[in-house]
């Protein structure tokens, strides 16, 4: 029994041996031949953002059947980005995916390339494209100079950048005059490929100094851009001050000092041209008869003396333009009494300054006659803190005047008084002023100026001042009734119409603190009358009561008309 089994055995053996090896001999083993990609291999995408084809590769044999688990590996090769999968193994179908591709943050061309062993590398590009513009900067065309009326040499340029550096073209810049009233060509413009926007042309204005453009790109705000604008050629000559007829003592310097700018021809200041100031035939002499114009301002002046006449001219002119000329005029009268004002610190402004002047002149044109020369020999702040050393012998009158906040706005506008007085003639040789830089605005504006310095100098002069120093001409002083009693004053109020005054004297106000009464005309009598102690929008004449009243003091060539 045995040995009828054993043949059978074995040939079921062989049977089972014959069918593997008829299968395996049918097919053989699967040999990697093809290395593919199977997507696009050439994207687009914004810097550091994903591009929308994932990249993928497809491993298969000679056939083209797919082979599965073989290690792709994947590698940026240029651009700097990164891939989600650095390696992965084909799935059954032979595939295997990146993961997913993100661009570096340079434009241009990006690769990535997937390898697999004993294969030729598949590699995708892509090209990275700028992102969106975050931020605009300047390319060209800061720090210019040029003339005005004419074009800055290098026009002005803006780049446009995404949020990693890169240029974005395609971007509209707009570019608009924000200073200076110039004029452009091409205000509208794109950015290039280098993202770089530049204006066509700016030409300056006419105003010499900083000129600036406005530089504005969608959401991403505005730039600034400045250019100075230099003045042109010297072209002419324009008067500062002392324009119009003026009116000044002979032989003593004109009450507004002759100043001149020189300019080019839209105005602008420019300096270091010589001037010269020729006065003409018997129109007196100047301090100085040519004069170079300041460097930044084109100012030029000179101190002009006036002569024996009674019309004279000075002609300013410039030797580098001839035919350019501005011409002063002054009528002269016959003064011998003098007054210097000397200004301590800020002289203000041109017109604060001719205020001064016009009283000077004013106060001349009443007193013609010299009183006195007083030797004043004085340490600094002696007189009153701000007033300098003195060593020197004054001729009549000198004034130190200062500009300065004394108590805001609307209160004491002004204060001045004598400082020292002469022995002999109980008249002041130096007195002060001060003003309040607060209220002079309001000054100005309501054209209370003048009239305001004007009665400054009056109380220098001595009026409500000296009226009881070393004299007696204020009596009742702190009464209801205080009155001066001048004998010329008296005869000119009277005339004024003080008839319905019951009093013979000049009243003198009797309300308000120290300072206002027993020092000015009583306002209720004399109403706007310079010398009394309220100021009045658009000034106040000055009487012949107060005219009068300097001779009542001791002043001699008094003209009371």
């Amino acid at each position: 029994m045995t040995s009828r089994e054993k043949p059978a055995h074995s040939t079921i053996l062989t049977a089972v041996v014959l069918a593997s090896l008829a299968a395996c001999g049918g097919e053989g083993p699967q040999i990697p031949s093809d290395f593919i990609a199977t997507g696009s291999t050439s994207n687009s995408a914004s810097v550091a953002s994903a591009v929308s084809s994932v990249p993928m590769v497809k491993v298969s044999d000679a056939k083209g059947r797919g082979i599965s688990n073989v290690l792709v590996r994947w590698r940026v090769s240029a651009g700097g980005g990164k891939v989600v999968n650095d390696s992965t193994r084909t799935d059954r179908s032979g595939q295997a995916s990146s993961g997913g591709w993100t661009l570096g943050t340079a434009v241009g061309a990006q690769t990535l390339q997937a390898t697999a062993s004993g294969l030729s590398p598949v590699t995708f590009t892509a090209e990275a494209l700028p992102g969106a513009p975050v931020r605009m900067q300047f390319a060209a065309g800061l720090a210019q100079h040029a003339t005005v009326g004419t074009a800055i040499p290098i026009p002005a340029a803006v780049k446009v950048e995404d949020a990693y550096g890169n240029p974005v073209p395609g971007v509209q810049v707009n570019f608009a005059v924000s200073v200076g009233g110039g004029s452009l060509a091409g205000a509208q413009q794109s950015t290039n490929a280098q993202g770089v926007a530049t204006l066509g042309s700016w030409t300056l204005g006419t105003t010499s100094g900083d000129q600036a453009l406005r530089i504005a790109a969608g959401s991403l705000g505005e730039l600034s851009l400045t250019a100075v604008a230099d003045a042109g050629p010297i072209d002419n000559l324009r008067i500062v001050s002392g324009s119009g007829t003026l009116d000044g003592a002979t032989r003593a310097p004109s009450p507004s000092t002759p100043v001149v700018r020189t300019v080019d021809s839209y105005g602008n200041a420019v300096g270091n041209v010589p001037v010269a100031f020729t006065p003409s035939a018997g129109s007196g002499g100047v301090s100085s008869s040519t004069v170079m114009s300041n460097p930044a301002t084109g100012i030029a002046s000179t101190v002009w003396t006036l002569g024996s006449g009674s019309q004279q001219t000075m002609i300013a002119s410039m030797p580098a333009v001839p035919g350019r000329i501005v011409t002063f005029s002054a009528n002269a009268f016959a003064s011998d009494y003098d007054i210097q004002v000397r200004f301590v610190g800020d002289g203000g402004t041109e017109l604060q300054r001719d205020a001064f002047a016009k009283a000077v002149v004013r106060w001349r044109k009443i007193i013609t006659a010299t009183v006195h020369t007083t030797r004043i020999i004085a340490a600094a702040g002696d007189c009153t803190s701000w007033v300098p050393a003195l060593d020197e012998t004054v001729r009549d009158l000198v004034i130190y005047a200062r500009l300065t906040s004394i108590d805001g706005v609307g209160k004491i506008l002004g204060q001045a008084g004598p400082c020292y007085i002469n022995g002999s003639s109980r008249l002041t040789a130096l007195g002060v002023m001060e003003f309040d830089l607060d209220d002079l605005p309001k000054l100005i504006s309501d054209g209370t100026l003048d009239a305001v310095v004007l009665h400054e100098v009056g109380h220098v002069l001595g009026i409500g001042t000296l009226w009881n120093y070393r004299r007696t001409l204020l009596v009742g002083q702190g009464s209801e009734d205080p009155y001066f009693v001048g004998d010329s004053a008296r005869a000119q109020f009277s005339l004024y119409g003080g008839g319905f005054y019951s009093g013979l004297p000049s009243p003198v106000e009797n309300s308000g603190g120290a300072g206002t009464r027993d020092a000015h005309w009583r306002q209720t009598i004399f109403g706007r009358e310079l010398m009394q102690g309220y100021a009045n929008r658009g000034g106040s004449p000055l009487s012949a009561a107060t005219a009068a009243s300097l001779y009542d003091l001791g002043y001699r060539g008094v003209i009371v008309g």
